[in-house]
């Protein structure tokens, strides 16, 4: 199999944690399953060669870690302060910026102690990375990504639209 085969398979095997992660309450098995997501990832994007992608979901991977222990916001500015340092060393344009953005968005989010503000992050983040893969022609992490994003839409508009509950 090639290495761009595998990266696929490595990205749809993240699609499944993640799309259990949408369907766990507990805070803790959702940040777990989203380890494993990042750190299958990773993985995918080292296969396609995307060196400030895989470095962002490994420095997503220890976010979600710490996130597991403390949602103290001093260590959004620590991993943003990483995040930067990492795109500086491997940058290769723009879907370095795109990546980049899709981490600060998650980075926010996974500290907020709001659902419908992490929501929002999560989503913008969606988007970064849809249009990131797209540009390094990834074709199931693009269906990933549409997924998630599809799925954080409808349990926002099910939580916070028009009718539902504050």
């Amino acid at each position: 199999m090639t290495p761009f085969a595998w990266s696929q398979l490595l990205a749809a095997a993240g699609a499944v944690f993640g799309i259990v992660s949408f369907q766990l309450r507990e805070r803790r098995s959702v940040l777990l399953c989203l380890t494993a997501l990042s750190c299958l990832n990773a993985s995918h994007f080292l296969l396609l060669g995307r060196t400030t992608p895989a470095i962002l979901l490994l420095l997503t991977v220890t976010q979600y870690i710490t996130a597991l222990v403390s949602r103290h916001r001093a260590f959004v500015g620590l991993y943003l302060a990483a995040a930067a340092v990492a795109i500086g060393l491997s940058y290769s344009g723009l879907p370095s910026w795109l990546a980049f953005g899709a981490f600060c968005c998650g980075t926010v989010g996974s500290f907020q102690h709001s659902d419908r503000v992490l929501r929002q992050c999560f989503c913008a983040g969606n988007i970064c990375w849809i249009a990131h893969n797209i540009l390094v022609g990834s074709p199931v992490a693009i269906l990933i990504e549409t997924a998630f994003f599809t799925s954080n839409v409808v349990g926002y508009g099910r939580l916070y639209g028009r009718g539902s509950r504050p």
